[in-house]
């Protein structure tokens, strides 16, 4: 038996890299999915081989700069598995790569909205449904990115 068996988690950003392989190894371990990120292909490929190998997962694309999104996922998770357990909020930008000047505010804004404002409306959603199930685990990707001296440009 693995620690996640039975658990139920939101991924976010699980379209590639660190949050693809998240939900493919949380899914070994037992856990039943919800899974986001913008790109639906990417997202649908991945729910269908998370279910091919006998898991549960379902895709829920969408932009998790935007509050109705959080919400949608965890109704998700409660009326499809249950309820929530975990949440690993991966999902993340860097925005345009092109010198700060260059850089507008509305590209800003969406830095900020996907990196920070994401992660308090996740939690405003995520942590009720875990409460509501005697605890849970909110886990926040973070990046080297905040803590380099920067990029050129």
């Amino acid at each position: 038996m693995s620690r996640l068996d039975n658990k139920i988690a939101i991924i976010t950003g699980a379209g590639s890299g660190i949050g693809r392989a998240a939900a493919l190894l949380f899914a070994r371990q037992g856990a039943r999915l919800v899974i986001s990120a913008r790109r639906r292909q990417q997202l649908e490929e991945l729910a269908g081989e998370i279910r091919d190998a006998g898991g549960a997962a379902i895709a829920v694309p969408g932009d998790v700069s935007e509050e109705a999104h959080h919400q949608m996922l965890v109704e998700t998770a409660q009326a499809e598995f249950g309820g929530l357990d975990i949440a690993f909020n991966n999902a993340g930008t860097t925005g345009p790569v092109c010198p700060l000047t260059a850089l507008s505010m509305a590209e800003w804004q969406d830095v900020v909205a996907v990196n920070l404002t994401s992660g308090f409306l996740a939690a405003k959603y995520q942590l009720p449904a875990m409460e509501a199930r005697g605890g849970g685990s909110l886990v926040f990707t973070s990046t080297f990115v905040g803590y380099t001296a920067g990029f050129p440009g």
